[in-house]
């Protein structure tokens, strides 16, 4: 007799034509998981007999509708999920490698300073730069402004403002490039969404034997930190409730699906910045991003026992920060209402210009600064921010603002 083990098995999922088109065959992925979470699962919904029964049994009740769902656990890692995080904003990454030059919208030389890129003429903003983007610069004249990744704080048309600190050149380049790399994820405006289904394999390799769910909906993502940690990531799913197992000459489903090898990226080497600071002083810190998918029970056909279709909402994002508490500016952010921002740069392990995943959210007010209670002990007392749903909006400026609740910026290019 074989039993299953723990870890000798795999998630794995491939995108459909459409609904109700099962995918089949080779180019799936494999999820990278933790194991975390909760696996695929079908449940049945319970329907209860309400004969009343003199011998003082029960009749035996029947199975209902079937649903499906799973929220798997896994770590960043560049490439690992772009696909996930497309599915579940509903939109499309753009092109890659985007490059402005001196010829570009008009620009024709840049000076710069500590913490700006001034153009001489033309528009920064009409070339495509837009504030929470990550941009590289190359063939500038002063080689230690070049290869790094910029973290643009504001825009206008002649003026980069950034993060990061640069030489000082007021002599003006006329031979340089710059380079939003990789591609970037945003909200795709109205009517420009783009409904997503995957078939997902759940394979345990001892028994041989798959669970396959098809018309499964990536409905949720979450990003997670903590000192000394990886860079966790979860994707939820909800499927219409089509189900099937198989086993032996059948099992596995997928055709050798694809894993993924980048390394994982460590709390460490990210680098996280609220309003207009980077922070320095955070113990915890998550971001979750979603449209809460349903699939309603419906009935009609006897041989259909499942939903016709998942039915996603409008975006909600929720974000939550605990850090050591230094003095009470975000008290005051709250009590004021201020728009605030947040800019996520996750990198690689390597030398610059590093590798990275950026997750901006733009438009959103504090829900609440909770202090922790006062305590005899040794440590500092510490206080936790909590944005709800609710406070998180489209960004509306315009301009050099993308039209987004969140930015996702991967620096591959496919």
């Amino acid at each position: 007799m074989v039993y299953q083990s723990q870890s000798n098995g795999y998630y794995a999922y491939k995108f459909q034509s459409g609904l109700g088109v099962q995918a089949s065959g080779s180019d799936a992925k494999v999820f990278r998981t933790t194991g975390s979470g909760s696996p695929g699962k079908m449940t049945k919904g319970l329907t209860a007999s309400n004969e009343v029964r003199r011998d003082g049994q029960r009749s035996r009740g029947r199975h209902g509708i079937q649903k499906t769902s799973g929220v798997w656990g896994g770590q960043l890692a560049l490439g690992a999920y772009d696909d996930v995080m497309e599915a579940i904003v509903r939109g499309t990454y753009s092109a890659a490698d985007l490059a402005i030059t001196e010829a570009t919208a008009g620009l024709t030389s840049i000076t710069t300073t500590a913490n700006t890129i001034v153009a001489a003429a033309g528009s920064w903003i009409t070339a495509g730069v837009r504030v929470n983007d990550v941009w590289r610069l190359t063939n500038h004249s002063s080689a230690a402004n070049n290869g790094i990744n910029l973290r643009v704080l504001g825009v206008t048309a002649s003026t980069l403002t950034v993060a990061e600190t640069l030489v000082v050149n007021a002599v003006a380049d006329t031979a340089f490039t710059l380079t939003r790399p990789g591609r970037v994820l945003i909200n795709p405006a109205a009517g420009a969404l783009v409904p997503r289904y995957a078939t997902i394999e759940e394979h345990e390799i001892d028994i041989d034997g798959s669970e396959v769910f098809t018309d499964g909906v990536f409905g949720m993502g979450k990003i997670s930190m903590g000192p000394n940690g990886i860079i966790t990531f979860d994707a939820g799913w909800t499927g219409t409730g089509k189900f099937e197992t198989k086993t032996g000459g059948a099992a596995p489903f997928f055709t050798t699906p694809t894993e993924n090898t980048s390394t994982e990226m460590a709390v460490v080497d990210a680098t996280i910045r609220l309003g207009t600071t980077d922070l320095v002083e955070l113990t915890a810190f998550d971001l979750t991003f979603g449209t809460g998918p349903m699939a309603p029970e419906t009935f009609g056909s006897g041989a259909q026992k499942y939903s016709p279709d998942v039915f996603t909402g409008q975006m909600g994002i929720g974000l939550n920060f605990t850090a050591l508490r230094k003095d009470l500016a975000y008290v005051a952010n709250h009590v004021a209402e201020d728009q605030l921002s947040l800019h996520v740069l996750a990198v690689e392990l390597e030398s610059e210009p590093k590798d990275f995943i950026a997750f901006s959210v733009a438009n959103f007010t504090l829900g609440g600064v909770d202090k922790s209670a006062l305590n005899k002990s040794a440590g500092p007392r510490t206080q936790t921010l909590s944005i709800p749903e609710d406070l998180v909006g489209k960004d509306q400026r315009g301009g050099a603002y993308d039209p987004t609740m969140i930015k996702i910026q991967v620096s591959n290019a496919s």
